[in-house]
C-alpha cells in the first residue's frame, strides 16, 4: 500500500467511500484474490504483464 501506485489509489478510492485503513486492506485482499483467481481458473489465456492490465474489481 505504500509503493505500489496502483494500489495507492485503489486504496484512497475506498477511503473516499468512507472505509477505514483496515476496511481498505481487506478489499484489497479480495480483489487481490480474485485477480489470482482468474488467473488460476483460465491458465490458457495470455497473461497480463503487470497489475494495471488486470481489470479492476470491487
Amino acid at each position: 500500500m505504500q509503493l505500489d501506485p496502483a494500489t495507492k489509489t485503489y486504496v484512497a478510492r475506498r477511503a473516499a467511500e468512507g472505509k477505514t485503513s483496515r476496511d481498505a486492506q481487506r478489499c484489497l485482499k479480495r480483489t487481490i484474490c480474485r485477480q489470482i483467481f482468474k488467473l488460476l481458473e483460465h491458465p490458457n489465456r495470455s497473461t497480463p504483464g503487470n497489475l494495471e492490465d488486470l481489470p479492476l474489481t470491487a
